[in-house]
């Protein structure tokens, strides 16, 4: 459970609002009632569950989705020797000079786009 039902009854009407409004849940019925404010905090975590389950919103993308990730993380293939250079060369802050300081922050992104397929395979391969 996020919340309990007795840690929210404990709460006044302005901290469940505060509550609420730090997470970004708004009352469902009366807003000058605190049951609703508690209604909305002991209900959420399994709302939000539901709609992943049932595709609203964030959702499990899947075999299918998984595997275009895992072909684009291909796509971009492995850098070389000298690209892994740069790269490291570029992360202690080293910059090239002008027009190929714009080609150096492409590989860069390349290079980031890369690693955060990666996490987002490892994060979505369970």
């Amino acid at each position: 459970m996020i919340f309990t039902r007795i840690e929210l009854e404990t709460k006044s009407l302005l901290e469940l609002t505060a509550l609420c409004n730090q997470y970004g849940l708004k009352a469902h019925h009366d807003p000058l009632l605190r049951a609703s404010w508690s209604a909305v905090l002991l209900s959420f975590p399994h709302i939000a569950i539901s709609q992943m389950q049932r595709g609203v919103g964030l959702k499990y993308l899947g075999r299918d989705g998984i595997e275009s990730l895992i072909v684009a993380y291909d796509a971009l293939g492995l850098p070389t020797h000298e690209q892994a250079a740069l790269i490291k060369a570029s992360d202690q802050g080293r910059i090239m000079p002008m027009p190929y300081r714009l080609e150096q922050q492409k590989l860069l992104a390349l290079y980031e786009a890369k690693v955060n397929l990666d996490k987002a395979i490892s994060l979505l391969s369970f």
